[in-house]
Formats: C-alpha cells, sequence, structure tokens
C-alpha cells in the first residue's frame, strides 16, 4: 500500500473464500460464484460457479478456473 492507495491484486486477494461476479471477454458473459484462489496474474479459481447470459441465468459450471487475460471485471457479490 503506498499512500493510502490500495492495489488492485491486494483487492482480490481480500475476496478469498467470499461471493464474487466475474465479466469475462465474451458477450455479456459473467459467472458468480465463491472465489477459491487467485494468483499475480489474477487467475482465479471458483467453486459453486453459475454462469449469466446477458443477465439471464444460464448453466450450473461447479468448479471453474478463468485465466486472468480473459477477465474484464472483479465485483464482491452484494
Amino acid at each position: 500500500m503506498v499512500n493510502g492507495i490500495v492495489l488492485p491484486i491486494k483487492k482480490v486477494f481480500s475476496l478469498v473464500d467470499s461471493r464474487i461476479i466475474v465479466e469475462i471477454k465474451d458477450d455479456q458473459r459473467k459467472l458468480q460464484g465463491r472465489l477459491v484462489a487467485v494468483d499475480e496474474y489474477l487467475n482465479i479459481h471458483m467453486d459453486d460457479t453459475t454462469e449469466y447470459v446477458n443477465n439471464v441465468r444460464g448453466r450450473t459450471l461447479g468448479t471453474v478456473v478463468i485465466r486472468g487475460n480473459n477477465i474484464l471485471s472483479i465485483q464482491p457479490q452484494a
């Protein structure tokens, strides 16, 4: 932390074991699930994952691993 600024990687690490929403670079696709692990490249491992396409619930995927360069945004689930 530099001058009160929290680096994005630190924020994502703080979300481990909480529910998140990940928007990936693919036609309005979002994944909701529990963040299990993240690495320095922002590759993430999620459990209990559900896919949403255009905000419509889709498939239940279970455990997924998403490569960091395919992620558009990560946010905590409200």
